[in-house]
C-alpha cells in the first residue's frame, strides 16, 4: 500500500504540517525533525504528490464540523445551532467555508467501525476538524484517538479525555450540579434528572456527588434521545413520577425538551410552578424568558464555544503559537421565578 504523509509524519515523531514545511523547505524546523522526516520518507520510499507539497500554500480553505448519528435533524438543536453560528462566525471571518459532516444510519451500517470524518480526512477534502457530541466511549472517540496521535489539525467540544489534542468545555457535570443544588436549596428533594444520551458517560458521576453532598435526596435520572418524539414518554413521566410520586422539581436538559415539558404540564393541568417547578439549560441567551410561563435556566454560551473551538483550529492550522490546549466556559443561572421555594 503507498505510504501518505501521514505515515511520515507519525514514523518521523512530528505533525503533517512540519512535513509539509520541510516538503516546501520552509525555515523554522530543527535539523533533527529534517533529518527525521528524511529517513521516514526513505524508509516509506515517499514521492510526495501535488497535495503534499501545497499542505500549507495550497488549502481546501474547507474546516469539518462533524455531530455523530442522531435520528431526525441536528438542526433541530438550539445547542447545535448556536455552535455552527459561531463557528460560521470565525471561519468566514478568516476566509474558510465550512463543511457539516452527518453520520446516517445507512452510512453506519456499510462502514462498521469508522465514523464517516475519517473518509473526510483520509481523502484530504479538508484542513481541520471540529467534532461535536462524542459520548466517550464510542467508535467516534477511537478514532479521534487515531488521528490526534497523528496530530491532524483537530479540536473537541467535549471533557478533555486524551493527553494530546485541544478541547473547549462547558464543564457539564458542575453545572448541572448546580442545577440541583439549587433546586434542593428551594426545599426540592424529589427531583426528576432528564438528560441527553450523548451525556451520559457523566451520569454516575453526577448522582453519587449529588447524593454524598445533599441529604435526603431522591434524584431520578431519565435519558433521552435529541431527536426523537419524547412527548408519549414525558406524559408517562409526569404521570409516575409527579402525580403519582411527588416529585416537585423537573431538570431539563435544553428549551426544546423544556417546551414539550410546559405543553405537557398544561395537558395534564399541572401549573408552574405551584405544582411542579422546571429549571433548564439553554444555549441561547434569553431562550427560558420567551416561554410561558418564563422559565428559570443556566445559559450553556454554545455560539462562544464554537468561536472558540474555530479560532483554535485556525491556530493550529496556520501554525500560530498555542497558548492554551483546553478553553473552559462558564454558565450563568438565570431566576425567572419558576422554581418554588418549598
Amino acid at each position: 500500500m503507498t505510504a501518505s504523509i501521514y505515515d511520515v509524519a507519525k514514523r518521523a515523531g512530528v505533525s503533517i504540517s512540519t512535513v509539509s514545511r520541510i516538503l516546501n523547505n520552509s525555515a523554522n524546523v530543527s535539523d533533527k525533525k529534517v533529518q527525521a522526516v528524511k529517513e521516514a520518507m526513505e524508509y516509506y520510499q515517499y514521492e510526495p504528490n501535488q497535495f503534499g507539497r501545497g499542505l500549507v500554500k495550497q488549502r481546501s480553505n474547507m474546516i469539518g464540523v462533524y455531530t455523530p448519528f442522531h435520528s431526525g435533524s441536528v438542526f433541530e438543536s438550539s445547542y447545535t445551532l448556536e455552535l455552527l453560528k459561531g463557528i460560521e462566525r470565525v471561519l468566514t471571518r478568516h476566509n474558510y467555508s465550512m463543511v457539516l459532516i452527518s453520520e446516517s444510519e445507512e452510512y453506519s451500517n456499510r462502514v462498521k467501525g469508522s465514523p464517516r470524518f475519517m473518509e473526510y480526512v483520509r481523502q484530504r477534502r479538508i484542513d481541520g476538524l471540529l467534532l461535536s457530541g462524542l459520548n466517550g466511549k464510542s467508535m467516534d472517540e477511537e478514532a479521534l484517538k487515531q488521528i490526534l496521535d497523528e496530530e491532524y489539525p483537530v479540536v473537541y467540544i467535549g471533557k478533555k479525555f486524551h493527553k494530546k489534542g485541544i478541547n473547549v468545555y462547558a464543564q457539564y457535570e458542575s453545572y448541572m450540579h448546580q442545577m440541583i443544588e439549587t433546586l434542593y436549596a428551594d426545599g426540592h428533594r424529589k427531583i426528576v434528572l432528564y438528560f441527553y444520551t450523548t451525556h451520559e458517560n457523566y451520569l454516575a458521576g453526577i448522582v453519587k456527588k449529588a447524593k454524598e453532598e445533599l441529604e435526603e435526596l431522591e434524584l431520578i435520572p431519565i435519558a433521552l434521545s435529541h431527536m426523537t418524539d419524547i412527548r408519549p414518554d414525558l406524559i408517562a413521566d409526569f404521570r409516575k413520577y409527579v402525580i403519582g410520586g411527588g416529585c416537585t422539581a423537573i431538570c431539563s436538559p435544553g428549551i426544546e425538551t423544556t417546551q414539550i415539558i410546559l405543553s405537557v404540564c398544561g395537558e395534564l393541568r399541572l401549573s408552574v410552578p405551584e405544582t411542579v417547578s422546571i429549571l433548564s439549560v439553554e444555549h441561547k441567551s434569553g431562550e427560558g424568558r420567551r416561554l410561558f410561563p418564563q422559565i428559570s435556566a443556566f445559559f450553556v454560551p454554545a455560539k462562544d464555544m464554537g468561536s472558540g473551538a474555530a479560532e483554535l483550529l485556525l491556530d493550529m492550522i496556520e501554525d500560530r503559537p498555542l497558548e492554551e490546549t483546553s478553553r473552559e466556559y462558564e454558565t450563568k443561572f438565570f431566576d425567572r421565578e419558576s422554581i418554588r421555594q418549598l
